[in-house]
């Protein structure tokens, strides 16, 4: 079955897992790995708006290594998270236990039937359900979980951009690690077909993010732009951030 080989996948590579080089585990490795997430995607701050959901019931889909949880539970949310991958999950668990947070955290797939978890303020998910085949069974669930106006943030990939056009020509991948074992970008339309106006109503639907740095050099922890984006005036990078981003990012409220 597919939802056990991306289970398999992500137990094996937990997405972001190499972003320090501090012992897993360490309030330094967590510190560490946080501040790389947000300087290489600075816009999560501005689409997250964690100090928003302070007092609030957050229910993160694909939590990961929790790094942006962390931030959820830090500005005063009541955090829960649930994952696929339980390696994910067992350093999530270390990461609230070393930060002194309070978070839930269950072993969970999105196309679950997650009602036992109760009704939530905000379902969160970044970078997650476009690797799932069935997103359709997904954002059900989403739904179904959700407060009445309950917002659901969450991220896909953007088939309108740079990078799609690079995996197009084989110039390019998904991820960072090798065989991804699902993966699916999304157009605009795409989303508006996905989130019915009988059910949502989109609130906000833009582009963001395109990584420009040399991998090897950022995987040292250097940030330094490869020479075509560091050719380019700063308002073009922007533009092409702007207009061909690989990040599309949504905000709808449950209808």
């Amino acid at each position: 079955m597919i939802e056990d080989k991306i289970r398999e996948y992500w137990n094996a590579q937990p997405c972001n897992i190499n972003h320090s080089k501090q012992p897993i585990g360490t309030r330094e490795y967590f510190d560490e790995v946080s501040a790389k997430r947000y300087k290489a995607e600075p816009h999560i701050l501005d689409f997250a708006e964690f100090h928003q959901w302070r007092g609030k019931r957050v229910l993160e889909v694909g939590c990961g290594i929790s790094t942006d949880g962390e931030q959820f539970a830090r500005h005063g949310a009541e955090y829960t998270g649930i994952d696929i991958s339980e390696e994910s999950l067992k350093i999530s668990r270390q990461r609230f236990e070393t930060q002194e947070l309070d978070g839930k955290f269950f072993n969970r797939s999105v196309t679950d039937d997650l009602s036992d978890l109760g009704k939530f303020d905000l379902v969160y998910c970044y970078g997650v359900i476009h690797h799932y085949p069935n997103i359709e069974q997904a954002i059900e669930q989403i739904h179904n979980v959700l407060n009445p106006t309950g917002e659901f943030r969450f991220m896909v990939y953007s088939k309108n951009s740079w990078k799609y056009a690079m995996i197009q020509k084989g110039l390019d991948q998904f991820e960072a690690q090798n065989n991804v074992p699902f993966a699916k970008a999304y157009t605009w339309d795409d989303i508006r077909s996905l989130l019915s106006t009988e059910f949502w109503q989109i609130n906000d639907l833009h582009q963001a993010h395109c990584f420009m740095y040399n991998v090897d050099k950022y995987k040292q922890g250097e940030f330094e732009l490869e020479p075509w984006f560091e050719a380019m005036p700063k308002n073009m990078r922007e533009a092409v951030r702007q207009y061909l981003g690989w990040h599309l990012l949504v905000k709808a409220t449950k209808v």
